[in-house]
């Protein structure tokens, strides 16, 4: 059940992504109306603007600052190869650990 309600969430966030991006609004002057279709893409809509990456243009115009998107995603690529390896990391050590330990 909590998988399915994980897809539905992604679904409409890359919907709201989905916006921006079809219609090119990467500035002011090409704002796109948002009406959100369920309350998960107008509280997503709100922390992409908190977080700078969407801006509004105008009453219920918005445009997506496509530098500050993609440093945002950059900078979540980076942190999760970090957990990602600090989890390899800790894996091989309990591993030698218990390779050490059987041979004794």
């Amino acid at each position: 059940m909590a998988t399915a309600a994980a897809a539905i969430i992604g679904r409409l966030r890359r919907e709201v992504d989905q916006l921006f991006f079809d219609n090119e609004a990467f500035s002011p002057d090409r704002a796109v109306e948002f009406e959100p279709r369920a309350p998960i893409q107008q509280r997503y809509l709100e922390q992409l603007i908190a977080e700078g990456v969407v801006r509004e243009a105008g009453s219920g115009r918005y445009w997506l600052d496509l530098h500050i998107y993609e440093e945002l995603r950059r900078q979540r690529f980076i942190w999760t190869m970090r957990v990602l390896g600090a989890a390899t990391i800790i894996f091989l050590v309990i591993v030698a650990v218990q390779a050490v330990q059987h041979i004794r």
